[in-house]
């Protein structure tokens, strides 16, 4: 099912580099990768440290539980989306990609995965 639905995604975004299903130990579960421009692996456990530290940060000053995070730098999109409190979707999108259009296919797949997690 995760591999699934991270492909359906893939196939609907054409600046997607990567999607990847990741538990927040930074270990990756599922993954397609379109282009290997960046280290994946080394991304992803990088990205897992701020998402813990920005989920404590809000949980600490009651802003609740973290939905989605952005970031844009010269090259890529990064964009992250909890489906639990322990997992997570991460995308890497090519520079100048519809962010729009990506969270909505992160927020159809959220409904769906959660759902394996229960």
């Amino acid at each position: 099912m995760f591999a699934v639905t991270l492909k359906d995604i893939a196939n609907k975004l054409d600046d997607l580099e990567c999607i990847m299903l990741v538990g927040t130990d930074g270990l990756p579960i599922e993954k397609v990768v379109r282009k290997e421009t960046l280290n994946v692996e080394l991304l992803v456990a990088e990205f897992t440290t701020i998402l813990r530290s920005t989920a404590q940060t809000a949980s600490e000053v009651e802003a609740g539980a973290l939905d989605e995070l952005i970031l844009l730098t010269e090259r890529v999109i990064v964009l992250l989306k909890a489906i639990t409190a322990e997992y997570f979707l991460m995308i890497i999108l090519s520079e100048g990609a519809n962010i729009g259009r990506a969270r909505f296919e992160l927020k159809k797949a959220k409904y769906i995965l959660e759902k394996e997690f229960v």
